[in-house]
């Protein structure tokens, strides 16, 4: 038989397959696995450790997932339009999810990650030594440091100010960068900064006055870093987000087993060295590795940061459930 003829009747039984399959309801290509590969975009900060210990110690490989990541160069805020097109996945925070969602873009909740806690805070309301300010209800009228006005650090803060009675509008914000913010506290240019540790730290050993860990406002223990994909995307693939979770979870433990790897693992994709990585404390976590888990955790989290982001901003209104995958339980 002509070359040609061979060609023509593999295309024939190929399109009366399709035909045959279309007329049943399905799609010819919803017939193919589904892949196995995830590609997410990460902060250079501890709240990523897990996801770069799983890939370095195999356990994404164990659970039978090929992750490709690499350190986001730009803020969270801005890396969100990214989902679904350069990446699967990516770390963010509440504000900047119920911001996105509140601006029609379909992103969702896929599972918590790192936590405040008041074992293992990670971060604290600095003020200036000399500057008369014990309580955070004197930072009314006061110029303060912050790494970003849209971060859950920053709406923690916020949260305790008008518990205070603060006048939100009273307050001067000057933006900066983590390493930036001790130094313009020292210079006097600002009378407080919100800071991360172990920068945190190093201001207050260098004069400052912690005023309080923001996060407590929100509970003994609060999420400080979630992870978030395109509402399409996780509503599809549930039981690969679930094996991704899982290898999350199991990296934890490799983590509080093996501290001085764990470091060294930091380093790698962070640039912390000497002091500062020694400093910097490992975070709690805690990865939804069921539905249900994932709904009793999340609904609740975001629950209480939709009630403080109504109360201190302009953000639009959403629905907790326009937040989180369709099979939530």
């Amino acid at each position: 038989m002509h070359p040609f003829y061979r060609l023509f009747e593999s295309l024939w039984r190929f399109c009366f397959v399709a035909v045959l399959t279309l007329a049943s309801g399905t799609s010819a290509f919803a017939q193919q696995p589904a892949t196995n590969s995830i590609t997410v975009t990460i902060q250079p900060t501890t709240t990523g450790l897990p996801l770069v210990v799983a890939d370095k110690q195999g356990i994404f490989a164990k659970h039978g997932i090929t992750v490709k990541w690499s350190v986001s160069p730009v803020p969270i805020s801005d890396s969100i339009t990214t989902l679904g097109r350069q990446f699967d996945v990516m770390q963010g925070t509440q504000p900047a999810l119920i911001a996105a969602s509140g601006q029609g873009i379909p992103v969702v909740n896929i599972t918590g990650g790192a936590l405040d806690t008041k074992k293992v805070p990670t971060s604290n309301i600095v003020a200036r030594g000399g500057s008369g300010i014990t309580t955070f209800k004197q930072l009314e009228g006061k110029t303060v440091g912050t790494l970003t006005l849209t971060g859950n650090i920053h709406f923690s803060l916020l949260n305790i100010l008008q518990k205070e009675g603060v006048n939100l509008d009273s307050i001067r914000w000057v933006i900066g960068t983590v390493p930036q913010l001790p130094d313009l506290l020292r210079a006097g240019r600002v009378d407080a900064i919100e800071e991360i540790e172990p920068f945190a730290t190093s201001a207050i050993a260098a004069g400052g006055i912690a005023l309080g860990d923001p996060f407590r406002s929100i509970g003994d223990r609060a999420y400080i870093g979630i992870w978030l994909s395109q509402r399409a995307w996780a509503n599809n693939n549930q039981a690969l987000i679930m094996r991704f979770n899982t290898a999350l979870d199991e990296a934890t433990k490799w983590i509080y087993a093996n501290p001085a790897e764990a470091r060294e693992i930091l380093s790698s994709y962070t640039g912390l060295k000497g002091p500062p990585l020694q400093n910097t404390p490992i975070p709690e976590f805690h990865f939804s590795t069921s539905p249900e888990d994932l709904g009793a955790q999340q609904r609740a989290d975001l629950q209480t940061w939709l009630d403080i982001l109504k109360r201190t901003s302009d953000f639009k209104p959403v629905k907790v459930s326009d937040m989180l995958p369709s099979w939530t339980k």
